[in-house]
């Protein structure tokens, strides 16, 4: 598959793995992408169609910090907010893309 035409790849962190996460419900999803220019997002969509991307702010976060913020947030009730909660836990500053 070709993704270059999309202007962002999925993020892989420096071991090559893909920063990707599914519920366990199988209706939530959350990644982190790079975008061309080297920002980051954190991508969440639900089945019912919501999508929220998330600018990542702070260029100092490191992968493994992100990585585990959406590995504990992907298992909160609220998929969402705990993708959230764990990003500030960890004093990650994001902003919602526009």
């Amino acid at each position: 598959m070709n993704l270059k035409g999309f202007g962002y790849i999925l993020h892989r962190n420096y071991e090559g793995v893909p920063m990707s996460f599914h519920a366990r419900n199988g209706t939530e999803f959350v990644g982190l992408r790079s975008v061309i220019g080297g920002r980051r997002q954190v991508v969440y969509d639900a089945r019912t169609g919501k999508r929220v991307v998330l600018d990542i702010r702070d260029v100092s976060a490191t992968d493994d910090d992100i990585n585990l913020a959406l590995k504990e947030g992907i298992n909160a009730r609220n998929v969402l907010g705990g993708v959230l909660a764990a990003l500030k836990a960890r004093n990650i500053d994001v902003d919602f893309a526009s």
